[in-house]
C-alpha cells in the first residue's frame, strides 16, 4: 500500500540549479515568501514564524496560525518556540567556552567528567561526542521520535538521567572516531560532563557565558515546571485524508491534537532551549565573527569532521551556496536556523505543526531567496477516475535523456522512474495528479484519442518531461 510516509523514504529530490540565477529584490523576496506561507497557512498545514534577512537588515518576518489554537492566540514573530536540536550549537559552543577558559581540553576522555563510566566509555572525548563520532547509540532513534513511548518516557523529570543510565549498558555502534552517526545522547552525556567541568548547572553556564553575553534576552531553558508565557504550543493531526489535505483544513476542523510539554532539565545538551526568530538572527550575525565570537573561533566552529558535521552546525551547500545550518524536532514543533555565509542571508523557520511539508518549505523558501525555481503549494479538489480513464494514462515513457519511466495502477495510478523513485499520484483531474514524494504534479498530455502522451513530473519549480515509448 503506497502512502506519504513510504513513498517519501525511497526518493531524494535534487534542489540545485544549473544557471546563475536573477537575484530578487527586497521586495520580490517578501512578497513571494509571504504569498506561499499563507497559502500553506490557509490548507491548515503551516503554523509558525519565518525571518529572511541579508546581514542585519530584515527583508521579510511574519507569523502565520496559532500559538495557541485553544485560545485563538495567533502566532507572531515574537512568538517564543521549542528549538529543539538547533540547541546543540549552543552546547557545542560552551564546550569550546570551557576549552578557552582552561577547565578542559577537547580530547579529553568523557570519564574523566563522569561518574560509573563503563568500560566501552573509556575511550570516548569530548571531540567525539560534539561530532557525533563516539559511536554511543541514538536514544531516540530506540524510543522513536513522537511516539507515544518516546512522550511517556521524556515527560518523567528523570528522563535524561535514564537515558545515561539505560546506555551504560549498551555497547557502542561503532568503535569510537570511526564514524559518524548522529547521537542525541552523545550531547545528554556532553552536557553532564561540561557541568562538571564548569562546576556549575549547565543551564546556568550556558545563560551566564553564552546567552547573556550574546544579549540573546528571548532564549533560554525549557522546563514544564513554569511554562513560560507567549511560548507556543505544539500540535499534530492523524490521517486526515487528502481531499482535506488538498483542498484546505481549517486549523479549527478539530483534527489538530495539542502535544504534551516534555520534561527538559539543567543537563539536556540535546535539546533544551526555546528561542525566537530575532534571537537566532542575532545568534547566527555574531557567529559571522563578533567581539563575542572570534572569526578564529567561528572559523573553528564552521569546519566539517565527517559527516560533514562541525561545531552543532551542518556543513553543506545547496543551489551552489555554501551552506551552515541545523534543524530541530520534538514532537509539535519543528525549526530551521539557515546561514548562508557567502551570502549574508539568514533564514529561520518556526512550525508549531509537526506534520507540514517542512522540507518542501526550507527548499523553496531559500529558491525564493536566491531566485531559483519553485512553486506555490499544490492546492486542489481530490477526484475519482474511472479505471478507463486511468489506463489511457499507464504504458512505458522515456524522459529525455533515455531513462525509463513508467505508470501503472497498482491500489492507485503510479509512476516509476528507474532507479530512482515509485510515487503515488492522487488525482486532482483526469490529467493532474498530486505528487506526494516529490511535493509536485503529474500533468498528462493527451492526444485526440484521450491516450496520454507525456507527461510532466514537476516539483521544486522544474519541469521533467517523458514521453511515451512507441
Amino acid at each position: 500500500m503506497l502512502n506519504l510516509r513510504t513513498i517519501s523514504a525511497v526518493f531524494a529530490l535534487a534542489i540545485t540549479s544549473s544557471t546563475a540565477a536573477a537575484q530578487p529584490t527586497d521586495a520580490e523576496i517578501a512578497r513571494d515568501a509571504d504569498k506561499y506561507l499563507t497559502t500553506r497557512s490557509e490548507m491548515g498545514n503551516y503554523s509558525g514564524a519565518v525571518l529572511i534577512a541579508k546581514g542585519d537588515r530584515v527583508v521579510f518576518r511574519k507569523g502565520y496560525g496559532f500559538a495557541d489554537l485553544e485560545r485563538r492566540i495567533p502566532y507572531t514573530a515574537e512568538t517564543k518556540h521549542a528549538i529543539a536540536s538547533i540547541a546543540k550549537m549552543f552546547t557545542a559552543m560552551a564546550a569550546l567556552k570551557l576549552r578557552d577558559q582552561g577547565k578542559l581540553r577537547l580530547d579529553d576522555k568523557v570519564c574523566t567528567y563522569v561518574d560509573d563510566c563503563p568500560d566501552a566509555w573509556r575511550a570516548v572525548t569530548i571531540d567525539q561526542l560534539i561530532h557525533h563520532t563516539s559511536g554511543i547509540p541514538d536514544y531516540e532513534e530506540a524510543l522513536q521520535l513522537g511516539s507515544e513511548n518516546y512522550i511517556e518516557f521524556m515527560r518523567k523529570p528523570d528522563s535524561h538521567s535514564r537515558i545515561i543510565s539505560e546506555m551504560r549498558a549498551k555497547p557502542l555502534d561503532f568503535t569510537a572516531g570511526e564514524k559518524f552517526k548522529y547521537s542525541n545522547t552523545g550531547y545528554v552525556l556532553l552536557a553532564r560532563a561540561l557541568s562538571r567541568a564548569s562546576g556549575q548547572p549547565f543551564a546556568d553556564f550556558v545563560r551566564q557565558e553564552i546567552l547573556i553575553p550574546a544579549g540573546m534576552k528571548q532564549t533560554g531553558a525549557l522546563s514544564t515546571t513554569n511554562r513560560l508565557a507567549n511560548l507556543a504550543y505544539g500540535y499534530t493531526y492523524g490521517d486526515i485524508g487528502w481531499p482535506k489535505l488538498l483542498g484546505g483544513v481549517a486549523y479549527s476542523d478539530g483534527h489538530m491534537t495539542r502535544r504534551p510539554d516534555l520534561w527538559f532539565g539543567a543537563e539536556s545538551g540535546d535539546g533544551w532551549l526555546y528561542s525566537t526568530l530575532d534571537d537566532l538572527h542575532k545568534w547566527s550575525r555574531l557567529m559571522d565573527g563578533s567581539s563575542f565570537v572570534s572569526p578564529r573561533l567561528a572559523a573553528e566552529v564552521f569546519t566539517p569532521k565527517l559527516g560533514g558535521y562541525g561545531f552543532g552546525w551542518i556543513i553543506d551547500s545547496t543551489f551552489k551556496h555554501k551552506r551552515y545550518h541545523h534543524t530541530g524536532s520534538l514532537p509539535g514543533y519543528v525549526s530551521n536556523l539557515i546561514k548562508f555565509p557567502d551570502d549574508s542571508v539568514t533564514i529561520i523557520i518556526f512550525a508549531n505543526i509537526d506534520r507540514g511539508r517542512m522540507s518542501s518549505i526550507v527548499r523553496d523558501l531559500t529558491a525564493i531567496t536566491f531566485g531559483e525555481p519553485w512553486d506555490m503549494p499544490v492546492r486542489g479538489n481530490v477526484v475519482s477516475l474511472t479505471a478507463d480513464q486511468l489506463s489511457k494514462l499507464t504504458g512505458e515513457y522515456a524522459m529525455s535523456d533515455g531513462t525509463p519511466f513508467s505508470v501503472r495502477v497498482e491500489d492507485m495510478l503510479v509512476a516509476e522512474l528507474k532507479g530512482r523513485y515509485t510515487a503515488g499520484l492522487i488525482p486532482l483531474s483526469p490529467t493532474e495528479f498530486y505528487m506526494p514524494l516529490g511535493d509536485g504534479k503529474a500533468i498528462f498530455k493527451l492526444d485526440s484519442t484521450g491516450r496520454a502522451q507525456e507527461v510532466n513530473m514537476r516539483y521544486s519549480g522544474l519541469d521533467r518531461i517523458a514521453r511515451r515509448v512507441r
